[in-house]
């Protein structure tokens, strides 16, 4: 109890700060599943985020044309319909990068890791 933290794992007290965000980063892509399993619409809410984000990457590259329209639908029924949860890790994956959790890994942990 006088350790910092809540949790005691002792396997992880030897284990470099890289090794713990990409054991971190792992289990929430593999919780995906888990949370479409018990609640369904949460499925439905992240295909239509994917959705927008394929849209709005999609209209950027070509813009407000028919294009945009035939490229969006057979990217939808890829990415979002056939192989959900691949692509729903992935964007997982890539929002964690966007949004700078992952910005360990291009300063490094040599300080941090010791």
């Amino acid at each position: 109890m006088n350790e910092k933290g809540f949790l005691n794992l002792s396997f992880l007290k030897n284990i470099s700060l890289i090794w713990k965000i990409l054991i971190v980063i792992l289990l929430v892509v593999l919780i995906i599943p888990l949370i479409v399993s018990k609640y369904p619409i949460a499925k439905y809410i992240i295909m239509i985020i994917l959705g927008f984000v394929i849209y709005g990457m999609v209209g950027e590259a070509f813009g407000n044309n028919i294009l945009t329209f035939i490229i969006v639908g057979i990217l939808l029924y890829f990415i979002v319909w056939k192989y959900f949860y691949i692509s729903a890790a992935a964007f997982l994956l890539y929002f964690f990068l966007i949004s700078g959790f992952m910005s360990v890994f291009v300063w490094g942990t040599a300080r941090f890791g010791r």
